[in-house]
């Protein structure tokens, strides 16, 4: 799959993916300028390219790692990585993300 060419920037950007043997690879472009990479406050600019990577192991984790390119705001690639554990005897719900959610307020967001 490839991203389209008339991309429309957004908040969580353009996902495309694909298997890369064991591992599942998701490349993400398309972002506009208002997201935080961090969620601590480090910007970036529309050029923001993001790949994951998501492999899972024999003991029933995921290592994620998140390579990040931003040629108008960084100087060299960042990768950023951890170890996702499944916590025991809990049901993982959906993650909507706060601009489009059609429910904020259980989120705990007033509007």
């Amino acid at each position: 799959l490839q991203h389209p060419n008339d991309l429309v920037p957004t908040w969580m950007g353009d996902s495309v993916a694909r298997w890369d043997g064991d591992t599942f690879v998701v490349d993400v472009t398309g972002f506009n300028d208002k997201t935080w990479l961090s969620g601590t406050g480090s910007f970036h600019s529309e050029d923001l390219h993001v790949v994951e990577r998501f492999q899972l192991n024999g003991d029933d984790t995921i290592t994620y790692t998140a390579t990040v390119t931003d040629p108008k705001v960084l100087t060299k690639t960042w990768t950023t990585g951890a170890v996702l554990r499944r916590p025991p005897n809990t049901r993982v719900e959906e993650y909507e993300c706060i601009e489009n959610n059609q429910d904020a307020p259980h989120m705990g967001v007033k509007k």
